[in-house]
């Protein structure tokens, strides 16, 4: 039997370097969302760059899912600060400036992912 046990309201992760997001669940919504707009991103560069190395393809497509997540998953953030160590305020652009960190993009996406896919293995069992 399939137990839906996903979250409902909002949660936080913790993330390496001593950071927290609070995210909203990630729905199908929220993951589309996400998907589209990696997918406009990375349209964009194959069509300036149409010989784009296929490695580099995936690599940028993977970040551009990263990324349009935090955007649209994040809802508030401890533990980042500006260069002079003060609270930086959340906005997408810092979201994406933080998804930059490959440890902090990749222990986001999996702990993010994490409820979905608990799910969808016990579908699978």
């Amino acid at each position: 039997m399939l137990t839906l046990d996903l979250p409902a309201e909002p949660y936080w992760l913790d993330l390496p370097r001593g950071v927290r997001v609070e995210i909203r669940p990630v729905t199908t919504a929220v993951m589309a969302a996400a998907q589209a707009a990696a997918a406009r991103r990375l349209a964009a560069i194959r069509i300036a760059d149409p010989d784009l190395d296929p490695d580099m393809s995936r690599g940028l497509s993977f970040a551009f899912l990263v990324k349009a997540l935090a955007r649209h998953a994040v809802t508030a953030w401890q533990g980042v600060g500006d260069s002079a160590g003060k609270p930086l305020p959340l906005s997408p652009e810092a979201v994406e400036r933080l998804m930059d960190l490959d440890d902090i993009a990749a222990a986001f996406w999996d702990r993010a992912t994490a409820p979905v896919a608990a799910v969808a293995a016990e579908g699978n069992g």
